[in-house]
């Protein structure tokens, strides 16, 4: 899971492929953000208790125009958001928030959303309200709290609308999450071809991506990958497999019906059409005719 979370966090660490999930998802499209008017902001922040804590969010950009911040941007890697989801990413932009207390600069935003990646759908809280009231907050007090909401987009069911607006490789992984293909972007460019098959592979368990981005990257002469070629080798791959399979099933029911022809053939003490049927590939089709000895066998 570590080594999952570690690659999710390869692919979004590019500032194209930040800058497409922030458009895409928060602002419909819209390309607000830009990797050239984004920098890198800190992913850990610290808290207070009996000892200061530190912690980790996954990825964090700043937008920056004419040399000052306008927000901060944080996205959540999450297999399965848990119940309390909301109390995280919280603590993530109070985090930000911090930070910014001491600081003479004009304070900024903070925006904080979740990617989900996996199939697995649960209730969870998506208010800060809605979780103090699930567990027992009486209502007089819950009136008193602020209406914060978390943001969670599932990748695997993201619509062809929300879809088509992902302009990096990100929009390889969410057409394949829901999809089953990258046929939709067949003339687009890859950009960050290890990290997008790296990803994949750690989504799909699919060893094959990875394996075809080695090939492509070993071609040193080609500048950029347009991905049909990709999908091109993954289908030569698949068929290359699908033919070998088919040639070993077929070696392999050869072999069953020849053993049980012979055998029966031996117990009705008819050795010589045995040894006939072992060199005369005819005399060998007419007695699995005439004993019925099925095509295949399961």
């Amino acid at each position: 899971m570590a080594e999952k979370d570690i690659t999710e966090k390869i692919l979004m660490s590019y500032a194209d492929v930040f800058a497409d999930c922030i458009n895409t998802l928060v602002y419909g499209g819209r390309q607000r953000l830009k990797a050239e008017n984004t920098e890198p902001a800190p992913t850990e922040s610290f808290y207070g208790g009996q000892k200061p804590h530190n912690q980790f969010c996954d990825a964090s950009r700043y937008l920056v125009e004419q040399g000052g911040i306008v927000a901060q941007y944080i996205i959540e890697n999450e297999t399965r958001p848990r119940e309390r989801q909301i109390l995280r990413n919280i603590s993530y932009q109070g985090g930000a928030y911090r930070q910014q207390l001491e600081n003479s600069a004009p304070v900024y935003a903070v925006i904080d959303i979740v990617l989900a990646w996996t199939g697995k759908t649960n209730r969870i809280p998506q208010s800060l309200p809605a979780l103090l009231e699930q567990n027992g907050v009486p209502p007089e007090e819950l009136r008193l709290i602020d209406d914060i909401h978390l943001t969670i987009y599932r990748m695997n069911n993201l619509s062809p609308e929300i879809r088509r607006r992902f302009v990096s490789d990100m929009g390889f992984v969410a057409d394949y999450l829901n999809e089953g293909s990258f046929d939709g972007r067949r003339g687009q460019k890859i950009v960050h071809l290890e990290a997008l098959c790296n990803m994949m592979e750690a989504l799909t368990g699919d060893g094959r991506f990875r394996e075809q981005a080695e090939k492509l990257l070993a071609e040193e002469h080609k500048e950029e990958i347009i991905m049909c070629e990709y999908i091109d080798l993954l289908e030569a791959r698949g068929e290359a497999r699908g033919e070998a399979r088919g040639k070993a099933i077929g070696e392999s029911t050869g072999e069953a019906k020849l053993t049980l022809l012979l055998e029966t053939l031996y117990d009705q003490g008819r050795d010589d059409e045995a040894k006939l049927a072992v060199r005369d590939m005819e005399a060998r089709a007419r007695l699995y005719q005439e004993l019925r000895i099925p095509r295949t066998l399961l």
